[in-house]
């Protein structure tokens, strides 16, 4: 059994999401720890004949939170969210996961996710940015494959 580390997953930031076409761009520049939290969204009842209560799972809330991302020239992540933080705006955009250590034929198993990212915070001690991402819908599943640093991602039917 091989453990696997965290830099055999990449993070991609779609850079042009009203554009003709995606522009994945890997995050990491400046990045100390992006973690998806799934928050699972359960309710419980009790209904008046059991002594116990009951769970049922509705759903995930995923998202992550990106604190004190170290801001470098030239970093087109740190510039994607640099106009959205001028201009006070919400993003709308897909973040796609590749599983590096997994890859068959030069094809990784990677994971795309409609999202909203909304900017933190920015500045601080370091000169740093920080956001919040919202994963809306359900996950799509498929393979990526990169070339020259950039993935392009098939769904799987």
């Amino acid at each position: 059994m091989e453990q696997l580390y965290r830099d055999q997953f990449a993070h991609f930031i779609n850079t042009t999401p009203t554009g003709e076409s995606e522009n994945f761009v890997l995050e990491g520049t400046g990045v100390e720890s992006l973690a998806l939290s799934y928050n699972p969204q359960i309710s419980q009842f009790k209904t008046i004949i059991a002594r116990s209560a009951d769970a049922v799972f509705d759903g995930y809330q995923i998202q992550s939170s990106v604190s004190g991302k170290r801001i470098y020239k030239e970093d087109p992540i740190y510039e994607f969210l640099n106009d959205a933080r001028r201009k006070a705006e919400a993003i709308e955009t897909q973040l796609l996961e590749v599983e590096m250590a997994n890859a068959t034929e030069g094809n990784y198993e990677a994971t795309k996710y409609n999202v909203l990212i909304v900017i933190t915070e920015f500045l601080g001690d370091v000169a740093s940015i920080g956001y919040d991402i919202y994963v809306r819908g359900n996950p799509i599943i498929g393979t990526a494959t990169i070339a020259d640093g950039t993935p392009t991602f098939v769904e799987k039917l």
